[in-house]
């Protein structure tokens, strides 16, 4: 057998496990498409007939209808403003916190970097429980504003991360022409810094906002019955409730993140961040 038809065997296996891969690792969506559309009483996979019935038992469930849960719009206007909350408290503290930990020098630097980064490595379970701890010793502390916190510290990591690799793709010599041509410090960020590190503040800000807006583990620590996120709603909702309507909500959801990540990258795409940006400027300051 040659080099030539190992490496094309190669690369057949290697394309055939990716694809693999990705099927396992999105089969659980496909089945809660497609047992939304079930005609049974009960989740089953695969569906034994084709039905609108759970989607009009949502429906019912939105508008409270008589014999249904109640209190699922407030929990969703409770994601949305939670995950809204913490995706600009997150865009407002990471984008400082990023560029002072990128032009500043002082020691302990990296440290402090891998400690804004540490509920990324952390068990969720951990940090809500610590949160949870913390805020009962305190005492008086609000629902609406302990569930904020939590989330501010969940989605802070996103943000300072693509905020710091924008900075990195930075050529700082466009903001050392901008000074030079007598520019202040305040105009080279609002003209030259900020426009260039955008695709990355955007980034992180919308994956803080789908973390916040999706995250269950840390809001089940901090919610109480007057501040209620969905993912909450929907945990207490299978405490009593087992139907294909909860993956006719959860089709919803998907849908929905999949139509914000393609605008995402369809407005800032991640390629740009790393590779044409980088282009861009350094055509932009050779001849």
């Amino acid at each position: 057998m040659n080099a030539t038809t190992l490496r094309s065997i190669g690369r057949w296996s290697l394309t055939a496990y990716l694809v693999l891969f990705f099927v396992y690792l999105e089969a659980p969506l496909f089945i809660i498409v497609l047992a939304s559309f079930n005609d049974q009483l009960t989740v089953r996979f695969p569906p034994t007939g084709v039905s609108l019935e759970w989607y009009r038992a949502l429906w019912d469930t939105f508008i409270e209808a008589p014999g249904t849960k109640t209190n699922l719009v407030s929990s969703i206007w409770t994601s949305i403003w939670l995950s809204v909350g913490a995706m600009t408290g997150s865009v407002l503290a990471g984008v400082l916190a990023s560029i002072g930990l990128h032009r500043a020098t002082f020691r302990g630097r990296e440290t402090a970097r891998q400690v804004l980064l540490l509920p990324l490595l952390f068990p969720q379970v951990v940090v809500g429980i610590g949160l949870l701890v913390w805020f009962s010793q305190i005492g008086g502390v609000p629902s609406w504003l302990r569930l904020l916190l939590g989330h501010l510290i969940l989605t802070l990591p996103y943000v300072v991360t693509t905020t710091t690799a924008s900075l990195e793709m930075l050529d700082q010599r466009l903001e050392e022409a901008a000074m030079n041509l007598g520019a202040n410090a305040r105009a080279v960020f609002r003209y030259i810094t900020l426009p260039l590190i955008t695709p990355g503040v955007i980034s992180g800000a919308i994956f803080a906002m789908l973390v916040s807006f999706s995250n269950f583990t840390v809001s089940f620590f901090l919610y109480s019955g007057e501040q209620r996120p969905l993912p909450a709603w929907l945990y207490e909702f299978m405490q009593h409730f087992v139907d294909p309507s909860l993956a006719a909500l959860s089709t919803f959801l998907v849908i929905l993140t999949l139509l914000v990540l393609l605008i995402v990258n369809r407005l800032v795409a991640l390629g740009r961040l790393v590779g044409l940006r980088a282009d861009n400027q350094n055509t932009s300051v050779h001849p």
